[in-house]
């Protein structure tokens, strides 16, 4: 329980405060892991790779003996991999967002991100109460509107190049 939470107990699970800042666990999908794990081992699996990004207890024992991870050599194939995008969380005080100030609206930031880095802008992450100081909630806004004023505390989610070491070259990419 969120000693925190100020929503109604009658209000829907989907209408609730850490609903939206995606601190919410319904019981219900614990029960349904748990059956499916003990059911399935591949399981197991797939849900520790959806949740840890793929680490694998070999390679944390590996880590935890400070073994690390080395770069190998780079293949086409490899190469061909990392030709995709991904999905990255930046404050709005970044260098992709340089000319943007608190007032800005998200329409121009949108464009900015678009034509000088080749960043889909998707969504912002906003502080719930600007006024506290040691508040930490946020929630997400998915396709905000244009007009909608940006906040120096905010951040914008964004689909990027996979590899950041690629330059984005604008004429080279459109049809």
């Amino acid at each position: 329980l969120d000693q925190d939470d100020d929503d109604d107990p009658d209000t829907e699970l989907y209408l609730t405060q850490p609903f939206a800042c995606g601190t919410a666990f319904a019981i219900s999908v614990l029960d349904s892991l748990m059956s499916t794990t003990y059911f399935n081992d591949s399981a197991l699996t797939l849900i520790r790779t959806l949740v840890t990004g793929g680490a694998t207890p070999e390679l944390e024992l590996i880590l935890a003996e400070g073994a690390g991870l080395r770069g190998g050599y780079s293949t086409p194939e490899t190469l061909n991999n990392r030709d995709r995008c991904r999905i990255s969380q930046l404050a709005l005080q970044d260098q992709p967002f340089e000319g943007i100030t608190t007032g800005s609206s998200y329409g121009q930031m949108f464009s900015i991100a678009l034509k000088r880095h080749g960043q889909l802008c998707i969504g912002l992450y906003r502080l719930h109460d600007q006024a506290a100081v040691d508040s930490n909630k946020r929630y997400v806004i998915t396709n905000p509107p244009a007009e909608l004023r940006l906040l120096l505390s905010d951040y914008v989610y964004v689909l990027e190049q996979f590899d950041p070491g690629l330059e984005y070259e604008p004429r080279k990419n459109f049809l």
